[in-house]
């Protein structure tokens, strides 16, 4: 860090911390650090007393005064500061606070201060070749040992975990920056431990895994490269998400790197020898500004120039309608135009408008141009294809066949000769092109498009406006020709900023027209595309825009688009629009879009399709996807029986799930198809909210882990409040259930406390008793989790009593197992093993998910009650059944009882080793429960004398208790660290 004004210097990368010179500063308790490290991260800048209070008190207990406890913090801020004669620097402004510290007394502002240097010396290194790269290595490394620790830890307030978070992610992007300079220079000994550390301690950073992959191949240990592709394949599907980048560096690394070749000599002998010959040169002007694509060029310009090739070289590039494909293709052909010393052809082939070129035109075009008379040229085309392949015969020729319809187009135009090649662009696969090297151009990379944007529009603009040229270049969806025409609206307004687009730009209604300048524009360049589609194919391209989902699965197609139409023909259907790189199909069965052309398709469907048609699709797509929501269901034995469900009828029979992985995996994977087609339930009047109430049901039942529960809840919001809106009191009742148990999840007790009394209200009549014993059943927990246990006796056995009417036996068995829990927790034992058997008893009559959920409750009172032996016997059966059913909580759950009854029986190593097993899994899973593990492994260490990390996990344990409000553990947490000390 580096030393300021008054000699203080202040650290936010790690524990909030301050000196003078080498003497600490006494900063107060924490909410006090808080309100000095909000002024730090904006120093020199008045902080009302609003905004200080927002980012420091805590949203559920804010104080009474806000202003006073503020002004009180200030006060003794300025005691210390008075120590060193800088009380000047800690300013009062209109009830507001400024302090006046220079920001690069601060380490962030030294840490900026190194990255932008890094990333300077990169530019240079890339504009010059001036071998700047280990010095901007060296650079990102002493930024990087500016953290000590977790920023900002243990500090309370939005603002401080706003920045806490904000630090962290700008530390791991300098260091995958560094991270992959180590990997390209290739001299750091220590690049693969590295690696696999930034692997282990960020498992979900898909780029630590690329490169770590990178350096094992650049090492030799390919078969080492494949094993991190496969288990990060494990890992990411598993928690419902795709590895696209490890997907593409593993092929990358099975292409390997093409050699360079020499250009071979032209032939010699033929007709590019005799005098007189003309060489055509009909090449158009190269685009100036041509920006990236380094490794297409480089294997492209490598295969024109195989030496002795074994036939005529072939490249047939193809891609969508503004992604660059003839810009590319000038480029090329311009870089290597030497190598075919008799002359380079250009034929525009027409292929996207709506009469492309006649072959037989093409040839004579052709003929006319290497030199052969208008009346030497065959009117029969056989003959006239025949003469051109003499004529070219010997020359060492480049043609390039710019927009081709297909390959029956281009088939006639190959000339025979080895010695020439021919370099084809086309709007799609040109496959049945025989001989051909394929190449699909996809859009540009993002830091390319920011580039591209950059030399159009001025580095200095791009530079003054990071954000909003990054917001440009994504409305723009790194699509070349969208990036050049929005670069080139800015060239021509010097006074426009850069954010006045990108607002224009994020309108997707608007989108489109916004991105035209002059004679250049992106909606005409996709019509083309469209305009040849025949009517089934149009309708598909339309429909399939509609989910805001960024891909669909085959089925889920096949529903929205057709019904009872069989999955083939479905396939064939789109597959063709794959063809013509209108879709995207990033794995079998699976299609999407480009951004822009999900928005063309769903500008031309507003103009052609009935909103009753979009919405007899949509219904489609919902009853496709409850019908196999259920099915999975069903298959992976999810503990809520359907007779406690509000169950809409469906006409869709659904996907068949033969494995719990098999189902599991189709809900989470489709966790976004099924958020958006219940959202436009929602908005659409026309939906049956009672179906997609269901449906987010379903969801609930599976996705109640910490990374999808919010996202539910949330949904169950929408839902209830349209639920409302119009009137329909059972979807809305269900709806809030459902989001009370997401809440629950999440440890936000008291707002499910809220939802539950509002859904109870609603569930009158006979046909909701079932929803109602739902309620009271989840009410019974929240009750338990505020530790209002006779409350939850009382709420559980009512559930218990409707269940058992229903003969649901499974519902009762889990509502008895929770109401013995609160039975051991007041210290009736006896009766508490007598129910949570009981409950056992009925939740094991089948093999499923609830019958090891009966297990971890009877598992949880014998520990209640002493009996270890059998209650540690209890605990591990649980968990080996919950793992089997991929219930991540309850599975993480039962391992935390497994190292309580370790620690209660005197084990305490092996509640060490049982609590250290479980944490990795229960951070991805539940803040409550990272808190109890963490609460225990800090037992444990205490027992065994390792007091230093028992005060640490303690004290982890403390924060994470006290951030969900979990009041009561907190309190029990700092009884404990009080011990210690």
């Amino acid at each position: 860090m580096l030393s300021g004004a008054a000699g203080l210097r202040f650290q936010l990368l790690g524990p909030l911390g301050g000196w003078h010179g080498e003497q600490p500063l006494d900063l107060g308790r924490r909410q006090q650090q808080a309100f000095l490290a909000m002024l730090l991260a904006h120093p020199g800048r008045v902080l009302t007393a609003a905004a200080l209070g927002g980012g420091v008190f805590e949203e559920d207990s804010p104080p009474n005064r806000p202003r006073s406890v503020l002004a009180t913090h200030a006060y003794r801020l300025r005691r210390e500061l008075r120590k060193y004669a800088a009380a000047h620097l800690l300013v009062t402004v209109d009830g507001g606070y400024r302090f006046d510290v220079p920001a690069q007394a601060v380490d962030v502002d030294a840490f900026d201060f190194l990255v932008a240097r890094a990333d300077e010396a990169l530019g240079a290194d890339e504009a010059l070749g001036a071998g700047e790269r280990p010095r901007a290595r060296d650079l990102l490394a002493q930024a990087l040992a500016l953290y000590q620790g977790e920023p900002l830890a243990g500090l309370p307030g939005r603002h401080a975990a706003d920045l806490r978070r904000y630090l962290a992610e700008r530390r791991l992007a300098a260091l995958e920056t560094k991270l992959g300079l180590d990997v390209e220079l290739g001299d750091s000994p220590s690049c693969l431990v590295d690696l696999d550390r930034a692997v282990f301690a960020h498992p979900f950073r898909e780029r630590f895994r690329a490169l770590l992959m990178l350096q094992f191949h650049r090492s030799g240990r390919p078969a080492e490269a494949r094993a991190v592709h496969a288990e990060a394949r494990r890992f990411y599907h598993g928690e419902g998400l795709d590895c696209a980048e490890l997907d593409t560096m593993l092929a990358r690394i099975r292409r390997a790197d093409p050699v360079q070749g020499s250009a071979s000599r032209p032939e010699q002998g033929g007709a590019a020898d005799s005098a007189g010959t003309p060489v055509p040169r009909q090449l158009p002007a190269a685009v100036v500004d041509f920006t990236g694509r380094q490794e297409v060029v480089a294997e492209l310009t490598a295969r024109l120039g195989q030496p002795d090739p074994a036939a005529v070289v072939i490249l047939a590039v193809n891609g969508l309608g503004g992604v660059g494909k003839t810009t590319l293709a000038l480029h090329l052909a311009h870089a290597v135009r030497d190598r075919f010393p008799d002359g380079q052809l250009h034929l525009d082939l027409r292929g996207a408008h709506a009469e492309p070129l006649d072959p037989a035109e093409a040839l004579a075009t052709l003929l006319t141009a290497l030199g052969v008379a208008g009346s030497a040229i065959p009117v029969d085309p056989i003959e006239r294809a025949a003469l051109y392949r003499t004529t070219v015969s010997g020359r060492r020729l480049l043609l390039l066949l710019d927009n081709a319809a297909d390959a029956a187009q281009v088939l006639p135009l190959l000339p025979g000769a080895r010695s020439c090649a021919v370099l084809v662009t086309s709007r799609r696969w040109l496959s049945h092109l025989p001989g051909a090297h394929h190449v699909h151009l996809d859009a540009m990379a993002r830091a390319e498009a920011l580039d591209l944007l950059a030399a159009i529009a001025g580095r200095a603009r791009i530079k003054a406006e990071p954000e909003a040229a990054a917001a440009i270049a994504t409305a723009c969806g790194l699509l070349p020709l969208a990036v050049r025409v929005a670069g080139s609206r800015l060239a021509a307004d010097p006074a426009q900023s850069l954010s006045q687009l990108a607002a224009s730009l994020a309108d997707e209604e608007t989108r489109l027209a916004e991105l035209a300048c002059r004679h250049t524009a992106v909606e005409p360049v996709l019509a083309l595309s469209y305009d040849r589609l025949d009517a089934a194919q149009a309708r598909a391209l339309r429909l399939l825009s509609l989910p805001d989902t960024p891909e669909l699965p085959l089925a889920a197609a096949g529903a929205l688009l057709v019904p009872r139409q069989g999955l083939d023909e479905t396939r064939e259907l789109l597959e063709t629009l794959v063809d013509l790189n209108l879709l995207q199909s990033p794995a079998a069965d699976r299609y999407g879009f480009h951004d822009l052309v999900k928005v063309f398709a769903r500008q031309r469907g507003g103009r052609q399709d009935s909103p009753g048609s979009v919405t007899a699709a949509f219904a489609r797509l919902l009853d496709f996807c409850l019908a196999s929501a259920r099915n999975a269901e069903r298959t992976a034995h999810v503990n809520r029986a359907r007779r406690n469900r509000i169950e809409a009828t469906t006409t869709a029979q659904g996907l068949a799930f033969h494995t719990i992985d098999e189902a599991n995996t189709w809900m989470l994977t489709q966790s976004a198809l099924h958020h958006a087609v219940i959202h436009r339930a929602c908005q659409d009047p026309g939906l049956p909210l009672a179906e997609a109430a269901d449906l987010l049901d379903t969801m609930g039942s599976v996705l109640f882990g910490r990374a999808y529960a919010t996202t539910v809840a949330e949904l169950a919001g929408h839902l209830a409040a349209a639920a409302l809106t119009r009137g329909e009191r059972t979807a809305e009742a269900l709806a809030r259930t459902v989001r009370a148990g997401m809440l629950w999840h999440t440890s936000r007790y008291a707002r499910a406390g809220a939802e539950l009394g509002r859904a109870l209200a609603l569930c009158e009549g006979r046909e909701l008793r079932g929803l109602r014993a739902r309620v009271l059943q989840i009410l019974g927990w929240t009750a338990r989790m505020l530790r209002e246990h006779e409350e939850a006796i009382s709420v559980l056995t009512e559930a218990a009593a409707v269940f058992r009417e229903l003969g649901d036996d499974e519902a009762e068995g889990l509502t008895l197992g929770e109401l013995a829990v609160n039975q051991a927790e007041c210290g009736r034992f006896s009766q508490a093993r007598a129910t949570a058997t009981r409950g056992a008893e009925l939740t094991g009559r089948q093999l499923s998910s609830s019958e090891a959920l009966g297990r971890f409750y009877l598992a949880k009172v014998l520990h209640l009650d002493g009996d270890l032996a059998l209650a540690l016997a209890e605990a591990e059966h649980a968990r080996r059944r919950l793992r089997c059913f991929g219930l991540t909580d309850y599975h993480v759950a039962a391992g935390g009882l497994i190292a309580l009854v370790h620690l209660a029986a005197g084990r305490e190593r092996a509640a060490l080793q049982a609590a250290e097993e479980t944490l990795p899994l229960a951070r991805q899973a539940s803040g409550k429960l990272e808190g109890h593990l963490l609460r225990t492994l800090g037992e444990a260490c205490a027992r065994l004398q390792r007091t230093d990390r028992a005060r640490a996990c303690l004290a982890e344990a403390l924060w994470r208790f006290r951030q969900l409000n979990l009041l009561a553990e907190a309190a029990e947490v700092e009884r404990t660290l009080h011990a210690l000390a």
